[in-house]
């Protein structure tokens, strides 16, 4: 649900209330008025006949308006009065068959050393229930529109004060740090979003200045390893080919080992490096079945060294979109797996159709949780000889062509599945 959506909704649900809050203050609000609205013309009614009276005691009002006031003169000696008495009482009129609100009002006023007890009365008609279901229904209709006319609204208006934010957004999903484009911020009136697009360039500038410097240092690094590493290489193989005794070839030996591991994982790393930089544009269309069949070819002798059985099921002709250096990459990496992390006499199966590469093979279940193995230096059993990179990288390849790897141990089966992109 888009932030347009639930300012809309929120609108929408404060006017409901609002409206249907406001009719029923505005339905008892009226019916109070009018009842107020009577009490005082009965009241001023009863001020009138009193002066009246006040200036003429022979002032007979009774035969001009007997329906609505009685005139009493009460006993000298009667007590039984207040200042004023009003009075509400619904009736069935017969006449017009409806409910009314007989409403009298009785004051006591002193004229000329006499008590008088003056009464009008008042008929008011009460709302019957077929009125005020149609009144319910004009004001439901009004609801109904207002309430479409406020999700439009407030959908339109949202979107034009959030345009900034929504653009700020689609800056961001366009940010790359190997990008020296500066994000093109829209200009905003609103406080809020100027502090936003404050921080985020300053954010990516800072991004970008401090993923350059490391870029750097570790290309730096990396290179200047490989001198050294190659120096000491040769001068072990130099001292490997002179006398000496046993103990200190298999010293050599170990430590030639340990610089062949070391400079492999510079390379990786390297390679790592430049992966960020890859442009996707930069491939081709490739019979990835014959570079398959390639590499398994070249891997025969190794599979005859182990004693590992092949089973291979692979689709001729099937053709990708990818750059063939890093498709043999991913190939070597998965097959080096595969037989590195085998048991005596172990199985390898790969298969390859038009949607997947899977290639499965024989081994001990891996030490660490499996969605671990595609993190950097993570290795499945750490007896095995392996520098953990290897998967690492080819996620990382994958990741440039928008296909998900996805790796799991059943049925005492290493299983590396690839899902390519249509």
């Amino acid at each position: 649900m888009n932030l347009s959506f639930r300012f809309a909704r929120a609108f929408t649900v404060l006017v409901f209330f609002v409206l249907i809050t406001g009719f029923a203050i505005l339905y008892f609000a009226f019916e109070r008025a009018t009842m107020r609205s009577a009490i005082l013309k009965l009241e001023d009614l009863n001020s009138y006949v009193a002066r009246r009276l006040e200036s003429d005691p022979s002032y007979d009002y009774l035969k001009f308006h007997h329906r609505q006031i009685q005139v009493k003169i009460l006993p000298a000696d009667s007590k039984n009065f207040k200042e004023k008495i009003i009075e509400e009482k619904y009736i069935w009129n017969k006449s017009i068959q409806s409910h009314m609100n007989r409403i009298t009002v009785t004051t006591y006023p002193l004229i000329k050393q006499k008590r008088y007890a003056i009464t009008s009365v008042r008929y008011i008609t009460i709302i019957e229930n077929n009125f005020l279901m149609s009144i319910i229904m004009v004001i439901a209709w009004i609801m109904v529109f207002l309430i479409i006319l406020t999700i439009i609204v407030s959908i339109l208006v949202s979107k034009k004060i959030l345009e900034p934010f929504y653009h700020a957004i689609d800056e961001i999903k366009k940010f790359s740090l190997r990008d020296n484009r500066s994000m093109d911020l829209m200009k905003t009136e609103t406080e809020e979003f100027q502090s936003l697009n404050r921080f985020l360039l300053k954010m990516t500038e800072s991004s970008k200045k401090d993923y350059h410097l490391l870029e750097e240092l570790s290309e730096n690094t990396s290179h200047e390893l490989q001198t050294p590493l190659a120096s000491i290489k040769g001068k072990i193989e130099l001292l490997m080919d002179s006398e000496l005794s046993e103990n200190q070839l298999i010293t050599l030996s170990s430590m030639n080992d340990e610089l062949d591991r070391l400079s492999s994982i510079n390379q990786s790393l390297i390679l790592l490096a430049k992966l960020e930089h890859f442009e996707k544009n930069d491939s081709q269309l490739i019979n990835f079945s014959e570079l398959l069949q390639e590499r398994l070819l070249y891997f025969e002798d190794i599979f005859e060294i182990q004693n590992l059985t092949v089973t291979k099921d692979i689709q001729e002709e099937v053709y990708l979109n990818f750059d063939q250096n890093l498709a043999t990459i991913v190939i070597n990496n998965l097959i080096n797996n595969s037989k590195r992390h085998n048991i005596e006499n172990g199985k390898i199966s790969v298969t390859l159709t038009e949607n997947y590469l899977q290639i499965s093979n024989t081994g001990n279940p891996p030490t660490v949780p499996t969605e671990e193995l595609f993190q950097r230096f993570r290795r499945g059993n750490p007896n095995q000889n392996s520098i953990g990179i290897g998967l690492a990288l080819v996620k990382k390849i994958l990741e440039i062509y928008d296909t998900e790897i996805f790796y799991q141990f059943e049925n005492n089966l290493h299983i590396t599945r690839i899902n390519f992109v249509k």
